[in-house]
């Protein structure tokens, strides 16, 4: 039987909707996982908006930083650290296999 993958949180960009949808067809994940995945997809999202408004106004406003160079490294810190809390890529000792990937 074919176990239906969760639907993307309809606030997420269409970018970490395919990444959602992706992952959770490769990995079946609890709650607790899917509530990290939306949270490191939305920080990739903001993550993102913060370079495009760097790359339209540049990295520099009034003779300052631009505030989103620091919103973007906030961000990709809290989309990485979600990630790395979800351990999709740790491969169960002794088994070759990757924990939580779909059979």
């Amino acid at each position: 039987m074919k176990i239906k993958s969760p639907r993307p949180p309809a606030c997420l960009s269409d970018k970490s909707k395919g990444m959602w949808k992706a992952i959770t067809r490769e990995y079946e994940l609890e709650c607790e996982a899917l509530e990290t995945l939306r949270v490191a997809l939305e920080n990739l999202d903001l993550a993102d908006s913060a370079r495009e408004l760097l790359r339209n106004e540049g990295l520099v406003i009034n003779g300052k930083k631009h505030p989103a160079s620091d919103a973007c490294k906030l961000h990709d810190g809290m989309f990485l650290r979600s990630m790395r809390a979800l351990g999709l890529d740790i491969i169960a000792p002794g088994s070759g296999t990757v924990a939580g990937r779909r059979q």
